[in-house]
């Protein structure tokens, strides 16, 4: 596998990115609105040229998949599984900023990140889809 990976993970208000190398080295992670997500998404494309575009297969993925429609370049478009990516994404989060003063000694599983991680979410898509290379198209 070569090039880049341009990971969604859907949602109905704002969507979660992650732009990764082959290797996995992030290049670029953020959530974007939902309704603006197309136009955000090309621009992506254009500055990044992936060859993969990864949208997780679940809740909102339809409604996610419909507007990408027409969006065109020379990547592999793939449905990948979104199995346990929210609970990966919080491990992700939670090192990245780990918890400070009282939260520190509240178990991690009890704790949901004080902003969103859909970014993270995506990021997860991304690496699992490098590790397995699989997906539907």
């Amino acid at each position: 596998m070569n090039g880049v990976v341009m990971a969604i993970d859907p949602g109905r208000e704002k969507c979660g990115v992650a732009i990764t190398d082959i290797d996995g080295k992030i290049l670029l992670k953020k959530i974007l609105p939902t309704d603006s997500l197309k136009v955000e998404i090309m621009e992506l494309i254009n500055q990044f040229s992936p060859a993969f575009l990864i949208l997780g297969k679940g809740t909102f993925s339809g409604e996610v998949r419909k507007k990408l429609e027409g969006i065109s370049g020379n990547f592999t478009f793939r449905m990948v599984d979104e199995k346990h990516s929210t609970e990966k994404a919080r491990k992700k989060y939670f090192k990245d900023h780990p918890p400070r003063g009282i939260w520190k000694f509240i178990p991690l599983g009890l704790q949901v990140p004080p902003e969103p991680y859909d970014d993270y979410a995506a990021q997860v898509l991304a690496e699992e889809f490098i590790r397995g290379g699989e997906g539907d198209a």
